[in-house]
């Protein structure tokens, strides 16, 4: 007899099937954006769906092969990003695949440049976490 069989059944902790299990949540954003990974020449129009300062997920029409990349991430003139990426996840999505993306490295001054980024830009964003 296990600690959870003296609780009804209806009292049992429940865990959803799909249920985010990050510690730091995103910021649910949807923005258009553009990534040069490494070893192309150009950008790649792209949508960041959503961001945190741990990683984000990206919708992209190219296939990525490699698990880890380096790459530019860039919103506008202003906020363009150099980072390497860990891929933790991929799905297809229409035409298009998405990913998530845990950041590997990042400088802390580009860090905080997220964070103005989302505080000039997405506020409510920001505050509420999700």
């Amino acid at each position: 007899m296990g600690f959870l069989d003296f609780f009804p059944e209806d009292e049992k902790a429940v865990n959803p099937v799909n249920r985010d299990k990050r510690l730091t949540p995103r910021w649910k954003i949807s923005v258009p954006a553009k990534i040069k990974l490494e070893g192309n020449n150009g950008y790649s129009p792209c949508e960041i769906k959503d961001l945190n300062l741990k990683g984000f997920s990206l919708l992209i029409e190219k296939k990525i092969l490699k698990k880890r990349i380096g790459a530019r991430l860039c919103f506008s003139e202003k906020y363009d990003f150099k980072i390497e990426v860990i891929i933790l996840w991929s799905k297809v999505v229409g035409s298009k695949r998405l990913y998530g993306m845990k950041f590997n490295k990042i400088f802390d001054s580009d860090r905080a440049l997220i964070l103005q980024m989302m505080n000039e830009n997405f506020p409510p964003h920001l505050w509420k976490g999700v």
